[in-house]
């Protein structure tokens, strides 16, 4: 196989790849909205999908919005090296959402 055919399956992949996470990241913006006070973990689980990350204490990037929270779900972009945007939901220990942020860092 030469070089050019290389280079373009290694192109090809790369734009794939940049394309499923730009989908996923804007599917994440897209859904976070629909998240409310009292949802359960299952229905946060259907709407926005596996989470990256539970967190236990409720803390994430120095983020603790209620007292009665026991664990929260990161939610981190697919860029996340290059580009630091995250969705957080909180949950209390009745694991119902008490509280969510979305943050992008500097």
């Amino acid at each position: 196989m030469n070089w050019k055919a290389i280079l373009v399956i290694l192109l090809a992949l790369f734009l794939a790849g940049t394309a499923v996470g730009y989908i996923r990241d804007s599917r994440l913006d897209a859904d976070f909205p629909a998240i409310r006070a009292k949802s359960s973990e299952a229905d946060v689980r259907h709407v926005m999908g596996e989470p990256r990350q539970v967190l236990h204490p409720c803390q994430a990037y120095d983020t603790s919005l209620t007292p009665d929270c026991t664990h929260v779900f990161l939610y981190r972009s697919i860029f996340y090296p290059l580009r630091e945007k995250y969705w957080l939901v909180f949950f209390d220990e009745n694991n119902q959402v008490t509280a969510t942020s979305s943050e992008l860092e500097p």
